[in-house]
Parts: C-alpha cells; sequence; structure tokens
C-alpha cells in the first residue's frame, strides 16, 4: 500500500524531498488538490498544517483506506473522491496547488499524460502551482543492477522496453518489477508540458543521487549522515545529470497570472 511504502526503505527519501519541495510553495491556508493521492500521504500531512485539501484517486481501494483513515483519525479533508485525472469533478480555477504524484507515470499513452496535465492546470487558479511527479527513463536500469535484477533474463526484456519508449510492463508479474508505467526523458517532461501551454517550469530531481547511495538505511538512519545526504542532493536538484539519474523528478508548474 502506498502508505507504507513511503515509509520504507529508500522510499523515505522520496517522502522527505517530496514534503520538503511541497513546503517551498504553501501559503496558508490553501486550497489543494491531491490528483492520484492513493491513500493520502500528502493530504492528511497538508490537512494537518490547516489546508484544505480535496483528494482523488482512481483506486476504490485507496479511496476507502483515505475515508477510512479520516474518521478514525479524526481528520476531514475537504473531499475523498474516487475519479480519473484525465477528467477532474471540480471547476475551473479552483485551486493554489495541484498535486500530481502518480498519473503521469501510471498513464502509458502521452495523450492521456497531456490530458492529466491539462485538467490539472484548468482547475488551477492564475499564478496557482502544479507540482507533477514523474519516474526517470533510467529507472529500471539503475535498479536493474542495483538489485540484482538484471540476471533475470525475464527482467532484461523489461529493461530493453523501457530504454526504447519507456513504456513499463511487467508481464511475469513479479512483486518487485513494478505496474505497467511510464518512465520520461526529460524532452518528454518538457514536450508534454509546453503542449498544455505551460510557458514558466521546471525540472529538479527528488532523490538525486541518493537512491543509489550504497548502505543507505545505515546512512539514512544517523542523523548527521542523513543530513549530509540530502544537503548535497538539495545542492545538486537542478542539475540536468542529477535528474536523469534520480529515480523520481519534479516538475514545477506555475500558471500564468
Amino acid at each position: 500500500m502506498e502508505t507504507d511504502r513511503l515509509g520504507q526503505h529508500v522510499f523515505q527519501l522520496e517522502k522527505v524531498r517530496t514534503q520538503e519541495i511541497i513546503l517551498r510553495y504553501l501559503k496558508t491556508p490553501m486550497n489543494i488538490a491531491d490528483i492520484g493521492g492513493a491513500t493520502g500521504a500528502y493530504s492528511f500531512w497538508l490537512h494537518d498544517m490547516g489546508h484544505r485539501v480535496h483528494l482523488l484517486d482512481a483506486a476504490e481501494f485507496h479511496i476507502e483506506t483515505a475515508t477510512k483513515i479520516s474518521i478514525t483519525e479524526n481528520k476531514p479533508l475537504a473531499s475523498i473522491s474516487m475519479g480519473d485525472a484525465r477528467q477532474l469533478p471540480y471547476d475551473d480555477e479552483q485551486f493554489d496547488l495541484v498535486l500530481l504524484f502518480g498519473p503521469l507515470y501510471h498513464l502509458q499513452e502521452k495523450e492521456d499524460r497531456v490530458k492529466s496535465i491539462a485538467e490539472a492546470k484548468r482547475v488551477l487558479k492564475k499564478g496557482g502551482v502544479l507540482l507533477a511527479a514523474t519516474i526517470t527513463r533510467y529507472a529500471s536500469l539503475f535498479d536493474g543492477f542495483w538489485q540484482g535484477f538484471i540476471d533475470d533474463p525475464a527482467f532484461e526484456n523489461i529493461l530493453k522496453q523501457d530504454l526504447e519508449d519507456g513504456n513499463h510492463s511487467n508481464p511475469v508479474n513479479h512483486p518487485m518489477y513494478f505496474t505497467d508505467a511510464h518512465f520520461h526523458t526529460q524532452e518528454e517532461i518538457e514536450d508534454e508540458f509546453t503542449t498544455v501551454g505551460f510557458t514558466k517550469f521546471d525540472t529538479i530531481a527528488i532523490e538525486g543521487f541518493g537512491w543509489l547511495a550504497p548502505n543507505f538505511m545505515k546512512r539514512w538512519n544517523d542523523e548527521e549522515s542523513r543530513n549530509k545526504m540530502l544537503d548535497y542532493i538539495r545542492q545538486t536538484e537542478n542539475d540536468p545529470v542529477m535528474v536523469g539519474i534520480s529515480a523520481h523528478v519534479m516538475t514545477i508548474a506555475m500558471k500564468s497570472g
């Protein structure tokens, strides 16, 4: 489950870095849409800071879980609903901030990804910010050698397809080989956001080199060592090389006023 995932191993780095990037764009209080927000890991965190958060996800199980968390932990979000990132149930120019963490790498067709970006732009207020996460084209390449998956011919076939067109599939249903997804190049990100009409956007590395650091958990569990890693990730987050290395990439797009 997504909530559990972000509390485990190297995914903790993804969560901490994503939170600190979000924090750069927060003013209180804000109207926020968390599109593809799974079970609400970021929605409830933002709610606790006093923001009005609308959580939307395409998976019924995620919505049921988020609703249960909302009730049992007394964290009433503005709304929790099932829906499609390509056709949002919100009014135009409703949100100060839109999070699009998931749809851009779960939608394999470019047309669908462009629709989801266009919808996020539609519901953003003028001057509002879209934060959109993608997975790097080279995720399977790094993961394959880092985790030893490359020694499995089935994984190598998956990797070859990923490098060819970015459309990742898992025909062998191996639990560690991820689900159907799209892995972006930096050029694709630029093309998709430009197609939608965004003229002001930046891409930065979320994990940067950090997810590939040897003995990650030992380093992460030591506060001084963890802070040193985070500091160097921040210093290098804008470097296109680090954006290509990072497992996840954040695109920050502002809607022109």
